[in-house]
């Protein structure tokens, strides 16, 4: 007795053109990474006593992806044309964006994490 096993794999990854649709999928993992890891790390770390006075520098601290595979985390100057003047002194002082961008650049899993979930969704 012979029995056959097909698999079929729909969706969107498989419609269209393939390397376009994973490139997308890598940078919505990049700029999820760049927004939770990133930005919201270097946000965390700005608190009164610690580099906040008005929470304006704050306000403006997020990730932006500015091409394919590159992903941004600055204190405005990728979504609003230039960094709060005084974040440079701040930075000087607390290395809030420098902090974050060690801690993700040493787990290589945050990437593999985040590009990952995006990859998953896709193929829902």
């Amino acid at each position: 007795m012979l029995v056959n096993v097909n698999f079929q794999v729909d969706g969107p990854v498989f419609s269209g053109d393939i390397p376009k649709v994973m490139q997308g999928i890598i940078n919505r993992g990049l700029l999820d990474l760049g927004t939770i890891e990133g930005s919201n790390h270097v946000k965390d770390q700005l608190y009164p006593g610690h580099g906040r006075i008005t929470g304006n520098l704050r306000n403006h601290v997020g990730a932006n992806l500015v091409k394919d595979n590159q992903v941004v985390v600055d204190a405005g100057e990728s979504r609003f044309g230039a960094n709060i003047e005084y974040a440079r002194k701040v930075e000087q002082r607390y290395g809030m964006f420098q902090n974050s961008y060690n801690r993700i650049n040493n787990n290589p899993r945050m990437y593999q994490e985040y590009i990952g979930d995006a990859l998953v969704e896709a193929f829902q």
